[in-house]
Order: C-alpha cells, then sequence, then structure tokens
C-alpha cells in the first residue's frame, strides 16, 4: 500500500511537488459510478476546500486545492445505500487509500496521487437515491490579484465607469457590472478583536461596486469559487501591507495605507460563484472615528 504523505501535518510539506491551479480538467479523477452509471458533475473549481474527519470523528482538517462536486441519483433500491457505501469504499482501498470516517451518512477518505499530493474525498450519503461525492485535489494556490499595478477595469453595458482608488485592484477578468461613487458618505463596519465586538463608522469618497469574473466567451465564470476570491483579496492586502479587519467565509474587510496617513477600507463579499461585492472608503487622517465597543453602547441605550 502507498503511503499518504503529509496526513497529519500540514498540506504544505507536498505543495512543492503539485501543480498550480492555472490547470484545470473538467473531469475528475472520480470513482466509479455504481451499476455502471456515472455521476454528474455540479461543480468544478481552481480552488476550494473541505473538510475530512479523523478516525476518532472528534477533529476535522481542511484540504484545499482543484474541487469537484459530481452527483449520483439512482432507483430506490432496499438498502442501496450501504451496496453504494461498501462499493465505493472498496474502490477506495483497492487504489491503496484510507478511510477517515465512514457511518451511515458520510465517508471521508485520502487516495494518494502519482504527482505527490493526495485526492481527498466526501462521500455523502443522502438516501437511497441520492450520493454526491466532493473532491479535493492538493494544489498550490497562485494568487493572480496583486494591488499597486497597472489595470483597466472592464465595464459591462450601459456602466458608467468611474475612477477607482490608488493602490487597489480587480481578479483578473472581472467586469464591473454596477459602479456608483459619492464624493463623500459613511459606511458603518462590525468586526472582533480581543473577544470584544465593535463598531466603527467610515467616512469618506465612497465606492459600491458589483462584479463578476467572466470567461473566455465573456460569460459569468463559475469555476471561481468564494473561497477564492475571498482567499485572492487577502493574499493580496497582506502582500500590500494592509490590515485585516475581518476575515468570514463571505465577508472580508481589510484597509490599505495611503498618501498623507489615510486609510483605503475596502469591504469585499461573495455571492454565487464568480460573482462578488465591494464597497470602499477613501478616509482621509481627520475623518477618523474611533471604534465603538457594542456592549457599550448597548448599555447607553438601555440607560
Amino acid at each position: 500500500m502507498k503511503i499518504i504523505t503529509g496526513i497529519a501535518v500540514c498540506l504544505f510539506t507536498v505543495f512543492s511537488t503539485l501543480n498550480a491551479q492555472d490547470y484545470l480538467s473538467p473531469t475528475p479523477p472520480v470513482l466509479k459510478g455504481y451499476m455502471g452509471k456515472e455521476g454528474k458533475i455540479t461543480k468544478n473549481h481552481y480552488f476550494n476546500f473541505i473538510k475530512v474527519k479523523n478516525e476518532s470523528g472528534e477533529k476535522d482538517r481542511q484540504s484545499t486545492g482543484h474541487y469537484w462536486e459530481v452527483s449520483y441519483v439512482y432507483d430506490s433500491v432496499f438498502r442501496q445505500k450501504s451496496i453504494f457505501a461498501e462499493f465505493m469504499s472498496k474502490q477506495i482501498t483497492d487504489a491503496g487509500g484510507i478511510l477517515f470516517w465512514k457511518d451511515t451518512s458520510m465517508i471521508h477518505f485520502a487516495i494518494p496521487r502519482d504527482n505527490g499530493g493526495n485526492l481527498w474525498g466526501n462521500i455523502i450519503l443522502t438516501s437511497d437515491k441520492v450520493y454526491r461525492i466532493k473532491l479535493i485535489e492538493e494544489k498550490v494556490f497562485v494568487n493572480k490579484l496583486m494591488f499597486d499595478s497597472i489595470q483597466s477595469p472592464d465595464y459591462d453595458d450601459f456602466v458608467i465607469a468611474v475612477e477607482l482608488p490608488a493602490r487597489f485592484n480587480l481578479l483578473p477578468n472581472t467586469v464591473i457590472t454596477s459602479a456608483r461613487y459619492s464624493k463623500f458618505n459613511h459606511l458603518n463596519i462590525t468586526f472582533v478583536k480581543n473577544q470584544q465586538s465593535f463598531r466603527k463608522t467610515l467616512m469618506g469618497q465612497y465606492w459600491d461596486l458589483k462584479l463578476k469574473v467572466v470567461d473566455d466567451d465573456g460569460v459569468t465564470d463559475n469555476r471561481i469559487s468564494p473561497v477564492e476570491i475571498m482567499e485572492s483579496y487577502y493574499r493580496a492586502a497582506i502582500k500590500a501591507d494592509g490590515e485585516v479587519i475581518k476575515s468570514r467565509p463571505r465577508e472580508l474587510i481589510f484597509s490599505l495605507p495611503v498618501k498623507n496617513d489615510n486609510k483605503l477600507w475596502v469591504r469585499v463579499m461573495t455571492s454565487l460563484d464568480g460573482i462578488y461585492f465591494i464597497r470602499m472608503i477613501l478616509q482621509e487622517n481627520e475623518d477618523e472615528t474611533p471604534a465603538l465597543s457594542l456592549s457599550e453602547i448597548s448599555s447607553k441605550k438601555k440607560g
């Protein structure tokens, strides 16, 4: 049996031998379908993640890379779920894989790949009719977004162009589908620091953008997951000496230092695959407001 490297350690220990997410195969290294009926690929992302439980089921690890989701639909047959589970389990172990967690509703596993990484998977046993498999093939994350570089953004038809603030850029192949600009506006943000919740009001020049990443045909690219969008802006902000204030699965808030000790505040929110929203405030130093504790705000209201 092949040894699966990196099971108990960080994924980056095997990344040096893996391909980047530029490579995208529409067909996953998918397991064979039960009774010769192959599954339907419902998602295909350059970059995403899944969580895989350990043998005890008490902890899970996050595996990242090229992502597929495959659905299988069968006619209802008595005890077919257990037969399907055994059929898939045998394929995994025959390929030198390891079953980390298995119960009546799911199977978590990993199979070693020839490129030095692993194929991680979750088999979701929904019912006797429908099954899903989530697969991750480990890939190096390559961030194609870089701030402080020259960029000419594309706009959708009938959208009036606005001048974007200095230092800031959009993901490659992004089209602005809606744009609003105000010389002065405000934006309220909330965040947690030192286990305490705060609210802060930002004031200054204001941008409100709706965006989509498109493919070569100009259609929304559903291979770009919300995870890739958030990871791209997070890494770009850190690389540009920005400060990340809030990082959640579908919301990212950070600030970038600009001229004269001013700050560009950016809030990124994701929606569907390939679609995201950005609000920005260019706040001058004299418009800086303190962050207020939500507990203090609540107590003042009661008083």
